[in-house]
């Protein structure tokens, strides 16, 4: 219950059922592409997205931020956009996408672990089809990798009080 007011306190217009209203449907990228017409925000190489993806709708997700109090353009640059020299490998496709995490709680967590010391809030946003896709990726079952559109609007964010 204290997830249900935090959220629908930060972003009113979802303070209805959140549990009932949020979504991610299964869908393979080529019909996500012929659907949506995405125009990704960077350039994805072969495989990228994977052929296997989720849409979100109305669907939240939270963000690490390098600051408490505000995010900016920085707190949405992928790994592969920060280092384009290095050579991703097979980690390509999860490096040009944004790390996302869809509970509250662990987001906050991760503030608190030593190899995210670099971060100090934590942005929530509600991601919609137009926004990209996402895929559950990496050990946690909470953490997922979203493929941005150039649709999804920053000014959807809130930053949470940590």
């Amino acid at each position: 219950m204290l997830e249900y007011f935090v959220i629908s306190e930060i972003l009113p217009k979802f303070a209805g059922d959140i549990k009932n209203s949020t979504m991610l449907t299964p869908y393979k990228i080529k019909d996500y592409c012929k659907e949506f017409n995405p125009t990704w925000t960077v350039q994805m190489p072969d495989g990228c997205p994977p052929e296997d993806v989720l849409v979100p709708s109305e669907h939240p997700f939270y963000r690490l931020a390098k600051q408490a109090d505000a995010y900016n353009e920085e707190d949405f640059r992928s790994y592969a956009e920060a280092d384009p020299a290095r050579n991703w490998g097979e980690q390509l496709p999860l490096a040009v996408g944004l790390s996302i995490i869809d509970n509250e709680k662990k987001a906050r967590k991760n503030l608190k672990l030593p190899m995210f010391r670099q971060f100090k809030g934590v942005i929530a946003l509600i991601l919609n089809p137009t926004d990209g896709v996402v895929k559950q990726t990496g050990v946690h079952r909470s953490h997922y990798t979203w493929w941005r559109t150039s649709t999804f609007q920053m000014s959807n964010l809130k930053m949470l009080q940590i």
